[in-house]
């Protein structure tokens, strides 16, 4: 592919937008409006206007769409684009941090993850709920709070009283716990996520010389999903503005991670931000049929926010959206269940042609049981993070000793593996481990402890040579410590056991070990991120906060019940409704051909209220929703039909005249 057949598919709104002249732009690109081939134009098109590859850096949120961009990118250009950039916030940072450290005062520094600070919350609050008779905050939600007020850039009483008001009496306290949490840090040369943007931010802000070095090496930032952008990341871009080229792209009705710190405002204010910016909209929706466009673009149209947007589908008119309604959640799960089976063995669609949306991983529980009992095969997409599981951890742990011996974190999750190390020992000697200058004194340290094996010792002299092979460092340490770890997880050891092949195919891209612990604990990889680049043919069970950027042919979105859509948590409050009302339409926006609604609750009742700015808050979404947008059908009791039974008949069945289901 040539730049020329690139730009030659392109609509006229996703040109104008990818070879404008402006220094400033935000592209407002619709669901299923080909976001990412507009980016992928503006890059090629800016190579071949003269720019060099390596003066343009695209900021993503996932290290797969960075990735991705860069590879069309070069496919339509070679070796024009060598040099392009594409990587996350927190990556591009780090490339700032570690390129040059002395500007932002940095030294010798470890980034720790969420799991290190939890962690730290964990031990520092254990100190201080002794003293106090109240109950403080878990570890976790320390870790949340700590991590929004700074994302957010508020006062920890502001975050407070936003995310956690019934602990707005234990604020000293809990001040108290994160300043020694933050002076902990500074001792060890710690860096948290947010650490790492906040440090570069400041000193963007307060440095005019570190502002030209930036702009030096980009001329022109590319920024993707600009609606998932929090005011720390604002930050970051705003004292770059006078001196590069933004390219801003997003959907403001896409907006749905404000429980993170994402600030909606961030693209809905933009022109004010950046008075020069020009901007594009992208409204023609490639994705769906019309009848799925006509329910969503209604939804946004119910909201007293003006998005100002209406999706025009250029595949043109389809199948109607059904909703179908159920007396409980058991028998919502098993009508989408046999459905999808039906429309398996009776109309030939593969098991992956089907998509079922779900607000949480609790939510889909219920949905895989009655997978499992009807012997459908799935995967479910929105749990943990492959990084983040308990086994890998612990793994990694050993990892990260072997690049920084004097991570006392990674040391205490290392020695309470063994069989007889409690908190205490291994805190005790995690200390004069600190102390080793060399893998030799650290060995003769654990040989005198007694509890970790001879051969695990072994394993670690020979892996401190081998640091620049990380796939062979990676098997080493498995070796090290699988025995111990089929026990520690003996309940469902297989089932663990295979994740260990996918990080050492991960390991498998890096050269230096250091590299890759950062690379990961940066932007963790999901499990599914990887199994999702097979070809199985499954069913994709999927939480709508990880659905972004997906599609499918059918998709059933679950439970749109009263009290769900939106959830009670937000009731009468206009910004957490306006959210949700965001959430459903990105679930409604995934479906190709049709789109099947299930909610549980024969009858419901919900009342609109008003808030203090006289705007109208809504209690559900559906309940203005007329025949024309969707079409209902109510299930008093659920369906007996076996899939068997209408196998055995199938070459008897003529599917034009349809079957009664019922």
């Amino acid at each position: 592919m040539s730049l020329a057949n690139l730009i030659n598919e392109l609509n006229p709104q996703q040109k104008q937008a990818a070879t404008t002249e402006a220094q400033h732009s935000l592209v407002l690109a619709g669901a299923g409006c080909g976001k990412t081939k507009t980016i992928v134009a503006r890059a090629a098109y800016l190579i071949n206007q003269g720019i060099p590859a390596n003066q343009i850096q695209i900021l993503t949120f996932t290290r797969r769409a960075a990735s991705e961009i860069v590879a069309r990118v070069e496919l339509a250009l070679g070796d024009q684009a060598q040099g392009l950039r594409a990587s996350t916030f927190h990556t591009f940072c780090m490339y700032l941090l570690r390129r040059i450290p002395k500007a932002f005062g940095l030294e010798q520094f470890s980034i720790i993850d969420r799991d290190d600070q939890n962690m730290m919350f964990r031990l520092i609050r254990g100190r201080d709920d002794k003293k106090n008779p109240n109950f403080l905050p878990k570890p976790a939600e320390l870790c949340d709070l700590y991590s929004y007020a700074r994302n957010t850039r508020q006062k920890l009483s502001e975050a407070l009283e936003k995310q956690m008001p019934e602990y707005l009496a234990l604020k000293d306290q809990i001040a108290d716990i994160m300043k020694e949490y933050e002076a902990r840090k500074r001792a060890r040369a710690f860096l948290d996520y947010d650490d790492i943007l906040a440090i570069v931010a400041k000193a963007l802000a307060e440095s005019d010389g570190l502002v030209d070095y930036v702009a030096s090496i980009c001329r022109y930032m590319l920024v993707d999903e600009m609606q998932d952008t929090n005011p720390l990341q604002w930050a970051l871009l705003e004292p770059l503005k006078d001196r590069v080229s933004l390219f801003c792209v997003g959907d403001d009705a896409q907006s749905i991670y404000g429980f993170r710190g994402a600030d909606f405002e961030n693209i809905h204010h933009f022109k004010e931000r950046v008075p020069n910016a020009e901007i594009f909209k992208l409204e023609k929706n490639y994705r769906s049929t019309q009848e799925i466009l006509d329910l969503s673009n209604w939804l946004l149209d119910e909201s007293e926010i003006k998005y100002d947007k209406r999706l025009d589908a250029h595949r043109g008119e389809g199948i109607k959206p059904k909703m179908h309604i159920f007396p409980n959640e058991f028998d919502e799960a098993k009508w989408i269940v046999i459905d999808i089976k039906e429309r398996h063995y009776l109309q030939g669609n593969k098991w992956s042609d089907h998509m079922v949306l779900v607000r949480s991983s609790f939510a889909a529980r219920s949905i895989e049981a009655a997978c499992i009992a009807a012997n459908v095969p799935y995967r479910f997409i929105g749990g943990m993070k492959l990084l983040e599981t308990a086994h890998v951890k612990d793994l990694m742990s050993l990892l990260r000793l072997m690049s920084n011996p004097l991570d006392d974190i990674a040391w205490m999750r290392f020695l309470t593996l063994w069989n007889g190390v409690g908190d205490v020992g291994a805190s005790k000697l995690s200390q004069q481990l600190l102390l080793e200058h060399d893998i030799d004194g650290i060995a003769k340290q654990l040989e005198k402890f007694g509890k970790v094996p001879a051969e695990a010792i072994l394993i670690m002299k020979q892996m401190s040579v081998l640091k620049d092979q990380v796939k062979a460092c990676v098997s080493l340490a498995i070796q090290a410590i699988e025995t111990q770890l089929a026990e520690n997880y003996k309940k469902d050891w297989p089932r663990r056991q295979g994740d260990f092949e996918l990080v050492k195919q991960l390991a498998s891209k890096h050269d230096q070990l250091a590299e890759f612990l950062e690379a990961y604990v940066l932007d963790p990889v999901s499990i599914s991120e990887i199994e999702r680049q097979s070809d199985t043919d499954i069913v994709t069970l999927i939480t709508i906060h990880s659905a972004k950027g997906t599609e499918q042919k059918v998709c059933y979105v679950a439970n749109v019940s009263p009290g769900q859509y939106p959830n009670s948590r937000a009731a009468g409050d206009f910004d957490a409704v306006e959210e949700e009302r965001r959430v459903l339409y990105v679930a409604l926006t995934r479906a190709q051909n049709e789109l099947i609604l299930t909610k549980q609750n024969l009858n419901h009742w919900a009342r609109e209220t008003v808030d203090e700015q006289g705007r109208k808050v809504q209690s559900y979404f559906f309940n203005d929703m007329t025949r024309q947008l969707c079409t209902m059908e109510t299930h008093y009791k659920q369906r007996e039909q076996t899939v068997k039974t209408a196998l055995i008949e199938r070459k008897s069945i003529n599917l034009d005249f349809g079957i009664d289901l019922d």
